[in-house]
């Protein structure tokens, strides 16, 4: 049983009260659009199956869509810099605020409020 050796600590993860949702969604593609875990994602449009379609949430966005964050990148590492690309995020449950990563000058202060009413509540984690 390698594989269950070690468990490294997951930084992102801030708590277990609240249930960790996950949901599966597709990241647009843009040029320089590599996204690692604890990426703050907001929800752009909808594919033809009901999938979301999700960018980076950046409050200088020209859209409104790309304004309002709705999950957490939960992929290591998502590159959609050359096309849309399928990944997996959190839409519900506890984060080290320090460990999410907002797009252009964007911080936990500007979201903090609007990730809480997504249900994406926000910790801080003493190490």
């Amino acid at each position: 049983m390698p594989a269950y050796e070690s468990v490294p600590y997951d930084n992102l993860i801030a708590g277990m009260v609240q249930p960790i949702v996950t949901q599966s969604i597709l990241i647009e593609a843009a040029a320089g659009a590599v996204y690692t875990r604890g990426t703050v994602m907001a929800r752009t449009g909808f594919a033809a199956d009901g999938t979301w379609i999700c960018k980076i949430v950046d409050t200088a966005a020209a859209a409104a869509g790309e304004k309002v964050p709705v999950a957490v990148l939960a992929d290591e590492l998502v590159d959609a810099s050359a096309a849309q690309q399928r990944a997996t995020v959190y839409t519900q449950g506890e984060f080290n605020r320090d460990a999410l990563i907002f797009g252009g000058t964007d911080t936990i202060a500007t979201h903090e409020a609007a990730l809480n009413n997504a249900k994406i509540y926000t910790k801080r984690v003493v190490k």
